[in-house]
């Protein structure tokens, strides 16, 4: 969650000169027609939202270059338009209505372009006072709404606390659209509180709201607050998480073939991709793949459907719950539909960020099969032109300084993230310069830009520099870096939460178990202890490919750990496991590696069919994963079965290859490869 940015505080506006009256409209101006005296407020009005729009419209550039003279001319058409309102309010007496709306607009733009809280609340409870003494409802509610994310930036608890009191006064009312607003607004600032507490009090407002919905026939709302629901217990991290979270989805897709996408707005999506990272935290290729055309195909379509205004949001109907003259004007909390009917308002991601955003899912789905075509690398290089070419345009409709800001952050996050895969497949294709070369990007990019999540951020790229040393033979440095802090292994727990932290420091601990396995290392005797420590975490883990991680890391490390005597059973046992899990995972990396130890434990020095197909498996394997390591090591053993067999050519043929992607290998790892480089 991007943390609250600090705007420069507008306290002194430009103030107008006093409006002179005119002397007589017998005597005109010839500029002025007699038979229309200027309305001074409605000018002044005018006058605003003109300087308003004027900012607004350079406003994603003024983020994306952040000079003092951008920002200074931003804020001072900002201020001048603040200070039209502000002398409207102060200069001339209104109907209570236009006062209402006048006084929400301004707590609106204060609220967003300011940090001046006080002032915006005083603004804000005068509106509550005058809404009460003239009984405007809808504009009474709209203010206590703003309020509440008003107190929020300087108070949470306050601002949880009025929402608590006043939605019971809502419900009793009967205002049940208000009730569904007030309650989303609950269960949103709920969730921009790290606390335990506050993700099920989240959960709670969120049940209500579909309990309600469902018993009001409020069927695009109950998919709306369903797939929220279905986010929230993903990201909560729990080990039921997923199953919880697909429950969720399940009842979204109850009701979701029933309405449009117009009636639905982009919930349809985002059901799509909590949808897909479901499949993704659980590490099923085949399932992703699927969601992921799914997801694809539903963001064409609805991209067809959609209004063509792109601001970031959108409007789900409700379709029985009308709330009249009370969602009238409300500040953009409710639309109304042409035949009247109300509808409730989200802002979530424009139609570019959305695409952006699917490019990057699709990218990690098919990073997640490991395809040799170079699929994932054009789904994430293609994330990665849109980020960047939307960086250099403005954004249209315009948006505020402060939205832009966020946005700009937002995609600066993206873009870490598609660094942090594209180095992960230059890992994978052992191309390890590229590799180093995105590790670069990285810090780049987190020095450059200050992104928020520092720790999460410094444990990807902690973690991939170790990976890069130890391909690249450094062992030493690679060992250091596996046993950083950063990446030390949580102690085990009935109730822990899933985590990418956890997830990087179980590949640490892994790697570093594949360092000092060898009995002649100097830390090998903490192989044991770290093992023991390790395999829980790993057995109870819902994806497979760490499970056959383990097993494998159990099978090619010295045989004796847990004080057991050495066992080929059980060192056949771990392999046939590791084989096993990472097959119904479809990890083409595991299985090669797999098929390359067995091969090199059972059947070395071995003359017979059983040896040569062995040997020619585990090249394939190894070939269909795209790994030149393993191709080249797969390789040098079917050379030396195939030389055992008195097949001489052929084993010379394979010995060449051998050689040539010994040769391509990095420094100390070619040489030991017998590349001689």
């Amino acid at each position: 969650m991007a943390q609250p940015i600090a705007y420069p505080q507008i306290q002194a506006r430009p103030q107008l000169p006093p409006t002179p009256a005119p002397t007589s409209f017998d005597t005109p101006s010839p500029s002025m027609d007699p038979a229309l005296p200027v309305d001074y407020h409605l000018l002044l009005l005018s006058l605003a939202e003109d300087y308003i729009a004027a900012a607004h419209g350079m406003g994603s550039l003024v983020a994306l270059h952040c000079r003092n003279a951008d920002m200074e001319a931003y804020y001072k058409l900002i201020a001048t338009g603040l200070g039209c309102m502000e002398s409207v309010l102060k200069n001339w007496r209104l109907h209570p209505r236009m006062e209402a709306e006048l006084r929400l607009r301004y707590a609106g733009l204060l609220h967003q372009e300011t940090e001046n809280s006080a002032q915006t609340e005083s603004v804000l409870s005068k509106g509550i006072t005058l809404c009460d003494r003239n009984r405007l409802l809808g504009l009474k509610y709209s203010m206590h709404h703003l309020l509440a994310r008003v107190l929020f930036k300087t108070n949470p608890r306050a601002a949880l606390k009025s929402l608590d009191n006043l939605i019971p006064d809502v419900e009793a009312s009967e205002h049940t659209a208000w009730a569904y607003a007030f309650r989303f607004l609950r269960a949103s600032l709920s969730l921009q509180v790290p606390s335990h507490p506050e993700t099920l009090a989240a959960l709670q407002h969120l049940r209500r709201i579909s309990t309600l919905a469902d018993s009001q026939g409020d069927r695009a709302i109950f998919v709306a607050c369903s797939a929220v629901q279905a986010m929230v217990y993903l990201r909560s991290g729990s080990m039921d998480c997923i199953e919880q979270a697909q429950r969720a989805i399940a009842a979204a897709r109850s009701y979701q073939l029933q309405m449009t996408a117009q009636e639905l707005g982009h919930f349809v999506t985002l059901l799509d991709f909590i949808d897909l990272a479901c499949c993704l935290q659980q590490y099923n290729p085949e399932q992703a793949t699927v969601k992921m055309q799914a997801m694809q195909a539903s963001m064409d379509r609805i991209s067809d459907e959609m209004a063509s205004t792109d601001d970031g949001s959108f409007s789900v109907l409700i379709e029985q719950s009308s709330g009249g003259q009370a969602t009238t004007s409300t500040g953009g909390v409710f639309q109304k539909t042409a035949d009247g009917r109300d509808m409730l308002t989200f802002t979530w991601l424009r139609k570019l960020d959305l695409y952006l955003l699917g490019y990057f899912l699709s990218g990690v789905t098919a990073h997640l099969k490991f395809s040799v075509g170079g699929k994932a690398e054009q789904y994430l290089q293609e994330s990665l032109r849109m980020s960047r070419e939307s960086f250099k345009l403005p954004e249209s409709p315009g948006e505020s300084f402060s939205t832009a800001t966020d946005r700009a952050r937002w995609k600066t996050l993206i873009e870490w993230h598609i660094y942090v895969h594209l180095a992960l497949l230059s890992s994978y294709r052992a191309d390890w310069a590229s590799a180093r070369a995105w590790l670069n990007k990285l810090h780049e990019t987190r020095h450059k830009h200050g992104i928020s999540e520092a720790e999460s951020l410094d444990q990807w790229a902690t973690y991939l520099h170790g990976v890069i040393d130890q391909a690249s033979g450094n062992t030493v440095s690679a060992l250091s870096v596996f046993q950083s802090p950063l990446l030390s292994l949580p102690d085990p727990a009935p109730n822990r939460s899933l985590s990418v932290q956890q997830d990087l420091a179980i590949l640490a601990a892994l790697n570093t178990i594949l360092i000092i396995r060898d009995s002649a290392h100097p830390q090998h005797h903490q192989a044991d202890t770290l093992l023991l420590k390790l395999e829980p975490l790993c057995l109870s883990h819902p994806n497979k490919a760490i499970e056959a991680g383990l097993y494998l890391v159990k099978a090619t490390s010295t045989p004796g750990f847990h004080g057991e005597a050495p066992s080929i059973i059980k060192t056949k046992q771990y392999i046939h496991t590791a084989l096993k899990v990472a097959k119904s995972v479809a990890n083409q990396q595991l299985l090669a590696i797999s098929m390359s130890f067995m091969t090199a434990m059972f059947f070395k020095d071995i003359v017979g069919e059983q040896a040569e197909k062995s040997a020619k498996a585990a090249r394939h394997l190894a070939r269909g994963a795209g790994s030149a390591l393993w191709t080249c090591v797969t390789d040098g053993m079917l050379a030396d079965t195939l030389a055992k067999h008195g097949k001489r050519e052929e084993a010379a043929a394979a010995l060449g290859e051998a050689r040539e992607l010994a040769a391509q290998l990095p420094g100390e790892l070619g040489k030991r490869c017998g590349g001689g480089k």
